[in-house]
């Protein structure tokens, strides 16, 4: 079991590092900008590179002119180069950043349905921010400083060899016990912090969801129990944090025995050899700062190693969302208008392994109001998700006509649909926004004000103080259900679409604002294609067809009168509205 596991820890690893390197390339990279600073960085190398050879003679006596000079000249040039380089790395990190942040908000916005019900905000959020991030500072800081730092590691070995090469041997013999070491401690941290990284994400999630159901918990008095599972989500992630603390903890006072134990070496066997007469002090001062400057560069081979083993959780999770299925717009038929019967044919549907529709055949007639009723749960909503094609059947298809609704390009056949539900959405904004929104042309102030009149809110909207630009606050939390339905109402109005979807419209509202709203939408069927949910079945006996699901099948299909002398479920729903209404 536990070689199985070491098994796919190892496969996961190295998909990884292929997720990485393929992530390098969707994105819009600035090359250009990546391949400048890498220059910048190896002109600062070479500074650096020319510096211990003047420093050891000026600490050894010999004050030439051009020593002297060319000391503080490499001084003065390590100096600017370095606020030059750190100047135009801040510059291509940001750049990456907000490539990186482009391509997922692009990728995020056109996928699927299905895929926001398996990925909660929070996350959505991390993979924006966070993890675009981390890959960020990567690809903009360690990777062109990664080309420097070979050429530097590349010139003080070339260096040190023509100090003396026994000396230069018995450092780069010790080097592959310190690599070793590193390339271990590599992976252990990146482990470490992946599982932080983890424990940090559910951590987050969970006090996001606790926070948005506050009154909830103070309604229920549930304060004790959600405050002791907050102790324990945040136990949960402490420790973890611990062990990642620890693990870098480890990583100074190994580095540092490996480091010492060099020095030691080059001190006792350089003293020998200077004393021997092999090289003169100034060659083994000279070699002891090339030395030490060796040593700094493997410590950024290190630091870049955990760094890109850090962020490859988060290259992983962007992989995951890069590699997804995208909804595809372009298709084989354009269409401006609905002329056609849209039908369904044997369609069954689930969402991950609920079946929800079992093989369904239903039409809806165009030009004429349609109303579904079934129990909760019967599959109602998913008809609407379906039609609008945020989802795919898993089996049957839906047809205008004879011609798959999966045929015509997907922006034209949403442009047919507008919609009115129970809970109407708004965007944060102003009313006048709200109305506005997804209408594909310029609206004038009478359209605006016509179409708010016919949705009876007009005398509502007036009487705020900034009329339609009044802000509604964050999902319309300033204005009331009744006047968020007139909203989208007037909304769909405006859109002028060619099918008017209608879910429960009219529920959770007082009897003033029902009135109103079904006033309002009287005016908004005219001329339309109308597809209507609602549990109040007093809603729905005039429409020309309603078709009762139930358990995900087709219970029957007809008038309001036709289903009351044939479908016995359709009884037992008026009766129950029935009963309820004179209660």
């Amino acid at each position: 079991m536990e070689t199985s596991e070491k098994h796919m820890r190892k496969h996961d690893e190295k998909g990884i590092w292929k997720s990485y390197i393929r992530l390098m390339f969707k994105a819009k990279l600035p090359w250009g900008w990546i391949i400048f600073v890498s220059a910048l960085y190896i002109l600062s190398a070479t500074i650096s590179l020319a510096f211990p050879n003047f420093a050891s003679k000026v600490a050894t006596g010999v004050l030439k002119p051009y020593i002297i000079w060319g000391t503080v000249g490499l001084i003065v040039a390590d100096v600017v180069m370095s606020g030059v380089v750190r100047y135009f790395n801040k510059l291509l990190v940001a750049k990456i950043d907000v490539s990186y942040r482009s391509l997922i908000w692009e990728r995020l916005i056109k996928s699927p349905l299905r895929f926001f019900d398996q990925m909660k905000p929070t996350t959505m959020i991390t993979r924006i921010t966070t993890d675009a991030s981390q890959i960020s500072v990567v690809l903009g800081s360690y990777l062109p400083s990664l080309a420097a730092t070979i050429y530097g590691t590349i010139g003080v070995v070339a260096v040190i060899f023509t100090y003396d090469w026994r000396l230069a041997l018995s450092v780069i013999v010790y080097i592959p016990l310190y690599l070793c070491f590193n390339l271990y401690y590599g992976k252990w941290n990146y482990r470490a912090f992946k599982e932080t990284y983890n424990r940090l994400s559910t951590l987050t999630q969970f006090l996001s969801e606790l926070l948005m159901s506050v009154p909830l918990i103070k309604t229920f008095v549930t304060e004790q129990k959600e405050d002791e599972r907050g102790h324990k989500n945040l136990q949960y992630y402490y420790k973890a944090n611990m062990r990642r603390y620890l693990v870098m903890w480890v990583e100074n006072p190994i580095n540092g025995v490996l480091s010492i134990t060099s020095d030691i070496l080059v001190i006792l066997y350089g003293g020998y050899l200077v004393k021997a007469g092999i090289i003169t002090i100034s060659q083994w001062l000279g070699f002891f700062m090339y030395i030490g400057m060796l040593w700094g560069m493997l410590g950024s081979y290190l630091m870049m190693y955990v760094e890109i083993k850090k962020s490859q959780g988060a290259t992983d999770r962007i992989a995951a969302l890069m590699d997804g299925e995208l909804e595809v717009s372009e298709r084989s038929f354009g269409i401006e208008k609905l002329e056609d019967d849209i039908v369904f044919k044997n369609v069954a549907f689930s969402y991950s392994e609920k079946p929800v529709l079992g093989y369904v055949d239903l039409t809806i007639p165009v030009g004429k109001v349609t109303a579904i009723v079934g129990p909760s749960g019967s599959g109602k909503s998913t008809i609407f998700s379906l039609l609008q094609q945020f989802y795919q059947p898993n089996s049957g298809e839906i047809l205008l006509g004879n011609t798959p609704i999966s045929d015509y390009h997907l922006t034209d056949w949403r442009n047919l649909f507008a919609g009115v539900a129970q809970d109407s959405p708004m965007i944060s904004g102003t009313i006048r926004e709200n109305i506005v929104y997804g209408v594909n042309r310029k609206v004038t102030n009478l359209e605006l004000a016509d179409a708010a009149e016919k949705a009876n809110a007009l005398e509502f909207i007036k009487g705020f103080k900034n009329g339609f630009d009044t802000y509604v606050g964050e999902a319309g939390s300033n204005l009331s259900g009744g006047q968020r339905q007139r909203v989208a109402i007037a909304r769909a109005i405006l859109r002028n679409a060619k099918v008017l979807l209608l879910d429960e419209a009219t529920a959770s509202l007082d009897s003033q604002s029902e009135k109103s709203i079904q006033q309002a939408m009287e005016t908004l069927k005219q001329g339309r294609t109308t597809i209507m949910i609602s549990h109040d079945l007093s809603n729905v006996q005039d429409a020309d067809q309603i078709i009762v699901l139930n358990g995900g099948t087709l219970d029957g299909a007809g008038t309001h009168n036709e289903l009351l002398e044939t479908n016995e479920l359709y009884r037992l729903l008026v009766q129950l509205h029935t009963n309820s209404s004179v209660s």
